[in-house]
């Protein structure tokens, strides 16, 4: 038989589609590579690892996957039947069992092999199954593929029963240079690819399978997604530096202008500089949301008024075409601005009613209701967090306001930054103002956090209401299912109390809110006792993520919370110590001897008291160790009087040497009951002094 290294070639997939959803293209890709690559690797046919290529546009999607062979190797399988004494009678004439097993692997009764284990003995038989070719497996392996890709905004389309994102109008598979017949979509597959509908339209044959992005290129095809990125972004910041200004470029937006192009085309617009009156962020916005254009700033960070597009073609009179893009950028400009204008004509206070007609949750009411409890609730929480009370109060009561302007209607991105703009021109506060804005940051995982104390009283206050309001409503998160966004409003709550570094519990941010819930809603939601553990079980989880995400290990957070810190800042100083503690093989002998001390107290018999006499240690070992922790617990109060949990450690790994002394020397399990008592409440004052930080004996190896 032919070796498979020999005949491994590359194998070419392309789904030639009609217009993909850009935002779509490179899941789709993936989902198609993966599951070709996959199931090639189940079914034998894949003779290296590597990764397959993925190529595609607004189009086509298109996989390569290099080493794959023509067929499969012939296997031997190996079968077990029946168990010999229920394969043959008394007579030891063969049974039907033993009749079918023998047909079913087309080898005689007289011919089966046995195979003996533990439980017996077994009949046995090794066959032997020709490898089915490529051309045989590929049109089933696709079909699986297809339907695993298809979604809920999957199609069909003519009278076909296959479902897909988008229509496919041609079908190309080759291996290596040669077309592997399948059929799908009610195409039969070939090497024509279709190039650029304007540039080179119709019909490109592919010689072999890599020199597909070649040919596609020659036929004004740029096929790879990550080239056509490059280009977009390398053409782009060209443009800008030759104005002599700087392009913002979100990488979600290049994800979607390359998933729009086959050939990418930057070309930089102006519009009216009179547009530049309206609020930055509502003008990019309607730049990258609506037209799919990079803004461009000056060095000062001013926007200017001036754009990038991408278009889609290379045109001989390029004026023609960026002032087509100006043409059309303008009214979206002027929606902008028009909505601006409209918005100012009514005082975000003036709003406030209209926030009564919006639902929040069926049992906690109306965002209005929601609005009234933040003002109240920010409010108390600013006490802890030293904002100013009063300016916390008015930003939570005019914070959803934006909510029912036409500006956020339009960009629900612009909710809280409109909200300041809008503030400002009512003449609110400035701290007010930002406040509105800071309190919905974080957005995302990574955003910045509020940098202003009323900010962040809101921005708790917020995110505390909605847990534990939706948990009282017995909607908390089940699996993937959270559509109040639980998880991100908790690591929210996190995140900003880390970064103020607040010295209040958690527990006591809760109990706030929930005060201030039952207050109003205690009839439709009763907050008790047991759902304010459950809410703050929830945020423990995200705690333990984020210390996580800080290079904290399990072992550690379970230590530091064995103490009971719920306070988020001191908690991640504690377990920031103990995790340097944990990572000096010099802690290893204290954590094993309060493991070794936490077992002896569990197996005394009676409590052991705290204070014992130190006339009656009889061991020179045991009254150095009862000095060394005497010494110890004055430098312990200064430390963590200034919560510097690495000096209080520190000061408790220096009684390494006499703890591991009194354990070498020491039986603390005595015969002796009083003396055996002096050594436990010895051994548990020490221990008491490592708990004041977190508990050690939870630190595992």
């Amino acid at each position: 038989m032919t070796s498979p290294s020999q005949t491994a070639k590359p194998l070419l997939i392309e789904l030639g589609c009609e217009e993909l959803p850009a935002r779509q293209l490179g899941n789709q890709l993936k989902l198609l590579g993966e599951g070709l690559h996959s199931r090639l690797k189940d079914a034998g046919l894949l003779g290296q690892e590597t990764p397959p290529t993925l190529l595609g546009t607004p189009r086509r999607l298109a996989v390569i996957i290099d080493g794959v062979l023509p067929g499969q190797a012939d296997r031997e399988l190996e079968r077990k039947g029946p168990a010999e004494r229920a394969a043959f009678d008394a007579d030891g004439q063969p049974t039907r069992a033993a009749e079918g097993f023998a047909r079913s692997v087309g080898v005689p009764v007289d011919q089966l092999e046995r195979l003996e284990n533990e439980q017996g003995r077994w009949l046995f038989a090794r066959v032997r199954q020709p490898g089915q070719a490529l051309a045989e497996l590929l049109p089933d392996m696709l079909d699986a593929t297809v339907k695993a890709m298809a979604g809920a905004r999957s199609m069909r389309w003519s009278d076909r029963p296959e479902r897909f994102l988008r229509p496919v109008r041609w079908l190309l598979v080759l291996h290596g240079e040669e077309v592997v017949p399948v059929s799908a979509f009610g195409l039969e597959s070939g090497r024509q690819t279709q190039g650029h509908r304007i540039h080179a339209p119709g019909a490109h044959p592919v010689a072999e399978a890599h020199a597909y992005a070649g040919t596609l290129k020659q036929a004004y095809v740029q096929v790879d997604p990550k080239k056509r990125r490059r280009a977009i972004r390398a053409g782009a910041e060209t443009l800008a530096r030759g104005a002599g200004l700087e392009v913002r470029i979100e990488e979600s937006l290049l994800d979607e202008v390359a998933g729009l192009t086959e050939w990418p085309v930057p070309v930089i617009g102006s519009f009216d500089e009179r547009f530049l009156e309206v609020p930055a962020e509502a003008l990019i916005s309607s730049m990258e949301q609506h037209q799919k254009c990079f803004p461009l700033r000056h060095a000062d960070g001013r926007l200017a008024a001036r754009f990038i597009a991408v278009a889609n073609i290379e045109s001989r009179n390029m004026g023609a075409m960026t002032a087509g893009f100006e043409r059309v950028i303008r009214p979206r400009l002027a929606d902008a601005r028009f909505f601006f204008d409209q918005d100012r004509r009514e005082t975000l206070e003036q709003r406030l009613p209209r926030l009564d007609g919006i639902k929040f949750q069926e049992k906690l009411g109306s965002v209005g209701a929601k609005s009234r409890r933040l003002q109240a609730l920010a409010a108390d929480y600013a006490d802890l967090l030293g904002a100013d009370r009063s300016v916390t109060a008015r930003a939570a009561l005019l914070s959803k306001c934006d909510l029912v302007t036409e500006m956020v209607g339009e960009f629900p991105e612009l909710q809280g930054i409109m909200g300041r703009y809008y503030a400002l021109a009512d003449g609110e506060p400035d701290a007010v103002a930002a406040a509105i804005e800071s309190h919905y940051l974080p957005r995302h995982a990574g955003d910045a956090l509020p940098a202003d104390a009323a900010g962040r009283a809101l921005a708790l206050a917020d995110r505390l209401d909605t847990l534990v309001g939706v948990f009282a409503a017995g909607q908390k998160p089940r699996g993937g299912k959270d559509p109040f966004a639980l998880r991100r409003a908790a690591l929210g709550v996190i995140r900003i109390l880390d970064d103020a570094r607040a010295g209040v519990s958690l527990s006591k941010l809760i109990e706030l809110a929930a005060d201030h819930l039952a207050a109003e809603l205690a009839e439709t939601v009763p907050v008790e006792l047991a759902l304010l553990g459950e809410v703050e079980e929830f945020l423990l989880e995200r705690l333990r993520s984020h210390a996580a995400d800080s290079g904290i290990e399990t072992n550690t957070a379970v230590a530091v919370l064995a103490v009971q810190s719920r306070v988020v800042a001191d908690f991640l100083d504690r377990a920031r110590a103990v995790q340097d503690f944990a990572d000096d093989p010099m802690a290893d002998s204290l954590i094993a001897a309060n493991k070794r001390i936490a077992n002896l107290l569990k197996q005394a018999d009676t409590e052991v008291p705290g204070e014992f006499d130190r006339a009656a240690l009889v061991e020179s070992a045991e009254r150095d160790l009862a000095e060394a922790v005497d010494e110890a617990v004055h430098d312990l109060d200064a430390a963590l009087e200034q919560h510097d949990y690495s000096l209080a450690l520190a000061r408790l790994a220096a009684l390494r040497e006499p703890v591991d002394r009194f354990f070498d020397e020491v039986m603390v399990m005595c015969d002796d009951e009083q003396l055996r008592r002096h050594r436990l409440s010895l051994l548990k004052r020490l221990r008491a002094q490592f708990l004041r930080v977190a508990d050690v004996a939870r630190l595992g190896r």
